[in-house]
């Protein structure tokens, strides 16, 4: 996970706890889907894998997820019971217009095996 910038802006201590909060969702990530924290940005059912983006808070600091720009991009793929972590970023590496064409470019670039689904 991509992580250097995070700990470098908010101090390892609240990444640290951060980082952990969102293990701990992805773990019980099925009981998020209907939640406002999270946005299908492609999914398939042939191959039941889809790519999803969570909104978060960093630790400590008084923004909700949604109001806090934080992101995690990852993939579910409910066939081979995998969570995989894409991509993480802040509100000011994604313009709001373009962000999901960005998501999309970083995970065709950087991710081959989920390129399909980013057409």
């Amino acid at each position: 996970m991509p992580t250097k910038k995070f700990k470098k802006k908010y101090g390892d201590r609240k990444w640290e706890k951060t980082e952990l909060s969102l293990y701990n969702t992805l773990e019980r990530i099925f009981n998020y889907q209907q939640t406002a924290l999270i946005d299908a940005i492609s999914f398939s059912s042939e191959n039941n894998c889809g790519i999803f983006k969570l909104d978060f808070s960093i630790a400590g600091e008084n923004k909700s997820a949604k109001t806090s720009g934080n992101c995690l991009i990852f993939a579910v793929s409910n066939e081979k019971a995998l969570i995989e972590i894409l991509l993480i970023y802040g509100k000011s590496d994604y313009s709001k217009s373009s962000e999901t064409q960005r998501i999309k470019e970083q995970i065709k670039e950087n991710f081959t095996e989920y390129k399909k689904y980013c057409i």
